[in-house]
């Protein structure tokens, strides 16, 4: 009996091509809804679609969390370069700084990294972010940077009075203000001096190591 290879249909060709795009520019997958005004059609005509395409064992992602398409045979290889996992980052209320000892080492693919940079690793904790698709126990690549513009995500180092804590926010300067807003409705942003705050990093991509 010989083997037979399901291939893609022309159609899910060019949605595992926008998937591959989206994730190379954004370093986390989209989400269905993306996927579907891409294509200008409904989300569950693409859910179909992604149903057949992971039948075929070309991609994968977890019943009920938001960007977690994986695509499993992507014909386009990258290189990788090795960055340590320094520690964890709250997607919450904040945790304290902590680097680790002994990191563990991560392969991150070439394309999240910016030449003439440092970057490094750092674990989630919380849901803060949710909306963008960073979830609790993702890992994420940062580029250590202070210099950022408003609207990126940033890892910032808050000083309240009661010690430093670690948080992941999205930054807006608002002349004597800096915001720092979470991506999930149920949740609103805070107001801190300048003084208050530190910028260490600039997120660059999401990691989400398989279940």
């Amino acid at each position: 009996m010989s083997n037979i290879t399901i291939d893609p249909t022309k159609k899910q060709e060019k949605i595992l091509d926008f998937i591959a795009k989206y994730f190379r520019k954004y370093g986390n997958s989209p989400s269905f809804r993306d996927i579907a005004e891409e294509f200008e059609i409904s989300v569950g005509t693409i859910q179909g679609q992604l149903t057949s395409l992971g039948n075929k064992g070309l991609i994968s992602w977890i019943p009920g969390r938001q960007r977690s398409i994986r695509i499993q045979r992507d014909r386009q290889t990258y290189n990788t370069v090795p960055l340590p996992l320094l520690g964890t980052i709250s997607a919450g209320e904040g945790v304290a700084v902590f680097e680790e000892s002994d990191p563990e080492i991560i392969n991150v693919p070439t394309p999240m990294i910016t030449s003439g940079f440092n970057h490094y690793c750092l674990k989630v904790s919380g849901f803060s972010m949710s909306e963008d698709g960073i979830l609790d126990g993702d890992l994420i690549v940062v580029r250590q940077q202070s210099n950022v513009q408003d609207g990126d995500t940033v890892v910032a180092i808050i000083n309240d009075g009661l010690g430093e804590k670690a948080n992941l926010k999205k930054f807006y300067h608002h002349g004597r203000k800096i915001e720092l807003m979470p991506r999930n409705q149920q949740l609103q942003s805070k107001f801190y001096d300048p003084e208050q705050i530190e910028v260490r990093a600039k997120f660059c991509g999401l990691i989400r190591k398989e279940e």
